[in-house]
């Protein structure tokens, strides 16, 4: 096996020597596409076992619903210092020169700060993650523990836990999802900040149309998340992690509105099962912001400009060669003023 390719500036500090060993592998949201991660998850988790393959094997079909194949057991390495400087690679395919393909890792830009922050009674969240679905369904690998991980960054930044509002698994039903993007809308006033999140499956319904997936399969439309959460006056970041999770963004950019997704409306979406999270929210609040791994000018302070381009670089870069699906691209777009952190939003 070839040496992979460091990036030009610091490398992420998760992706050490994975495939030198094997590989687990990550579910897709909505597909049941694996892959593998070296460092164990910033938070601790207990999952279910979830459909596992050696890559680059063939993988399972895209549908959410056969049956899991059997899990090979893999030998894992011990976890390396958090600190140490590792290699980057593909996960699919270690021999990939990555930065060949997608150019040097993001180096600083000039993100604009807001003109007003919100004050930590103005922000306000509401987050949603499915990993324990009703059969015949499958199962996610860590998508409530990507939104219990969000929600435990928000309060470490001066976000009143009373203003985040969190459903998981079993309480994730179409009506508590519709009811809880109407509560954020009503929240969202002006001088306000909100965040709505989902991670988990996202059903596909033909053409460009898709949707949220809820337990009970009651779907929310991509065109009815688009109108419950226009109807925000406030700053609004909407985030979603899951298959095709850019078809999301019609109709909600905006100057007041971010949007971003963990890959684009034609792409599936990976999460690593030794973070027990996605592939998208571990980079985004874990790697990213909380290790700062995102700072790309070092100046300490890793706002939300650095940490979007850090981790659609790095998403792409650990799901590249990925068969039969190939890499997710993760996608934002809207508000110009990046320059912004967790705990001073803008308002």
């Amino acid at each position: 096996m070839t040496s992979p390719v460091p990036p030009r500036r610091r490398s992420p500090r998760w992706l050490v020597e994975a495939t030198a060993w094997g590989l687990g592998a990550a579910l897709v949201l909505g597909a049941g596409v694996v892959l593998s991660v070296d460092k164990a998850p910033a938070m601790p988790a207990e999952v279910e076992t979830t459909p596992m393959v050696s890559l680059p094997s063939p993988i399972p079909s895209p549908s959410a619903e056969p049956p899991p194949p059997p899990e090979p057991q893999l030998p894992l390495p011990a976890s390396p210092d958090s600190r140490a400087a590792p290699t980057f690679r593909s996960a699919a395919q270690p021999d990939l020169d990555v930065a060949s393909i997608l150019g040097p890792p993001p180096g600083p830009q000039n993100d604009p700060r807001p003109l007003r922050t919100a004050a930590p009674a103005d922000r306000y969240a509401f987050l949603v993650g499915v990993t324990d679905y009703r059969p015949p369904t499958k199962d996610t690998i860590g998508s409530a523990n990507d939104v219990a991980f969000i929600a435990g960054q928000l309060t470490a930044n001066g976000w009143l836990p009373q203003n985040i509002r969190v459903i998981t698994n079993g309480q994730v039903t179409g009506a508590a999802i519709r009811e809880g993007m109407a509560w954020l809308a009503q929240k969202s006033v002006p001088g306000t900040f909100a965040l709505f999140h989902y991670s988990g499956h996202v059903k596909q319904k033909g053409g460009t149309r898709e949707a949220l997936w809820p337990v009970d399969r009651a779907f929310v439309d991509d065109r009815d998340v688009t109108a419950a959460l226009s109807k925000a006056q406030g700053r609004l970041w909407v985030d979603i992690a899951g298959c095709e999770a850019g078809s999301f963004m019609d109709g909600l950019p905006s100057e007041r509105v971010l949007f971003s997704g963990s890959s684009k409306g034609t792409e599936k979406s990976y999460e690593y099962p030794r973070w027990a999270m996605s592939v998208w929210s571990g980079l985004l609040f874990d790697v990213g912001l909380r290790q700062k791994d995102a700072d790309a000018d070092k100046n300490g302070r890793t706002t939300i400009g650095e940490t979007l381009r850090y981790s659609q670089y790095y998403a792409q870069a650990i799901t590249l060669g990925q068969k039969p699906y190939g890499r997710q691209t993760p996608q934002f777009a809207g508000a110009p003023d990046l320059g912004w952190t967790l705990s001073d939003p803008p308002a």
